[in-house]
């Protein structure tokens, strides 16, 4: 990555690490808010996987060899671990498989019954209708709404670099710094919230080992050496890391004023 100018992205990732929105989740009713708000964007973070997937291992009939085999793996792997990764066993020790997602949303109803309900009746309203009209949805929490809205623009602007950009120093390389510091500082224990301990946990063990690395290589490839893209590659990571930066905002705002109530 000698070729992109970080400077800007590691100040915001810096502030991104240190974001007060973590130590103020001191309580199963400040979990449950953060939850519901962050969940958004555990859900819209596989469109982003998922166009990219389509760039390097798209799906059809007849079979054609394309792109850089080393990112068509890690790119197949990457979406292995989030749809179908391993949960926590069962008491026998039984394995089982969930979708990233899916974990979040079990780890949701550990902390409090029916608090995935408006997640869910937002992915309803997306299979029956149509995304734009859902993101208008009243349910959802405005911090989200604008977060996908973030989001769901690098993905219409139809650039990979754009959305690798995205993908890779606006997810992958912050989410392990922003999980470590919430493990760090929240007041949640693991007998609290087993199941969402151990999804922060997973994710901080894959995105730092492998999906970090591969995922800049993702971008070096599709900018392709090309000053143009490696701009707004630049301007579309800066882009994503103030968007959650404005997300963290308005979920602290929300947490706060729910100890005013």
């Amino acid at each position: 990555m000698a070729t992109f100018p970080l400077e800007k992205i590691k100040r915001l990732r810096q502030e991104l690490s240190t974001h007060p929105v973590y130590a103020a989740v001191s309580s199963m009713d400040d979990l449950t808010l953060f939850m519901q708000h962050h969940v958004f964007s555990v859900w819209d973070f596989m469109s982003l996987l998922k166009y990219l997937q389509n760039e390097f291992a798209p799906a059809g009939a007849p079979w054609l060899p394309q792109g850089d085999p080393q990112v068509r793996r890690f790119i197949n792997d990457i979406v292995l671990e989030e749809e179908s990764d391993e949960g926590l066993p069962l008491a026998d020790g039984t394995p089982t498989y969930a979708s990233h997602f899916e974990l979040y949303v079990a780890a949701m109803e550990e902390v409090r019954s029916g608090c995935s309900s408006e997640v869910e009746a937002f992915i309803a309203q997306v299979v029956a209708d149509y995304l734009p009209n859902a993101l208008k949805n009243a349910q959802i929490p405005e911090p989200s709404r604008a977060f996908m809205g973030t989001t769901f623009a690098f993905i219409d602007s139809d650039k990979p670099h754009v959305v690798a950009a995205a993908f890779a120093l606006g997810r992958e390389h912050i989410i392990p710094e922003m999980f470590r510091a919430l493990l760090a500082t929240m007041n949640i224990t693991k007998e609290q919230a087993e199941v969402f301990h151990y999804y922060l946990e997973r994710h901080i063990h894959l995105d730092s080992d492998h999906h970090g690395p591969m995922s800049l290589r993702m971008l070096e490839l599709l900018c392709e050496d090309d000053e143009a893209k490696i701009a707004e590659a630049e301007e579309a990571a800066i882009s994503a890391i103030q968007a959650r930066i404005r997300f963290w905002d308005g979920v602290l705002q929300a947490i706060t004023r729910s100890h005013n109530a």
